[in-house]
């Protein structure tokens, strides 16, 4: 005959499953009352579970507001930058545009010297090609 084996997990690394699971604990034993299991158990606190739950439910609430105002504000700085959907070099008044231009500008000034960009903080990367060889 088999062994049977049984594996619970505890979901903490996915937020809303663990949020879901720890409701969904304290409204069992809510609905229990008197007859749950858990007022058996000297090491869970219900009255600290609850307020802690609370809290907690609040606080992930407040991030996941905040994060969408982040990335509202993120997308707005990518338009800034030119970094944004649809956006290339070529978008004109973005911070991309400009240092791009720069860019352009900067290698005809120092055009017997490009290495110069870098003291401008481009990264210039200096490096040798092959001649090109006639094939036999």
């Amino acid at each position: 005959m088999a062994r049977k084996t049984i594996k619970i997990e505890i979901p903490l690394r996915s937020p809303e499953k663990f949020s879901k699971l720890a409701n969904d604990l304290k409204k069992k034993d809510d609905d229990m009352g008197g007859s749950s299991p858990l007022n058996n158990n000297p090491n869970f606190n219900k009255g600290d579970y609850a307020t802690k739950l609370s809290e907690g439910d609040a606080k992930r609430a407040e991030s996941e507001k905040l994060r969408a105002q982040s990335e509202t504000v993120m997308e707005q700085a990518r338009t800034f930058y030119g970094s944004g959907k649809g956006q290339t070099a070529e978008t004109p008044g973005t911070v991309y545009n400009y240092v791009q231009s720069a860019k352009d500008y900067l290698l005809s000034f120092y055009r017997d010297n490009p290495e110069m960009l870098s003291q401008w903080g481009f990264d210039v990367v200096v490096g040798t090609a092959k001649s090109p060889t006639k094939k036999k």
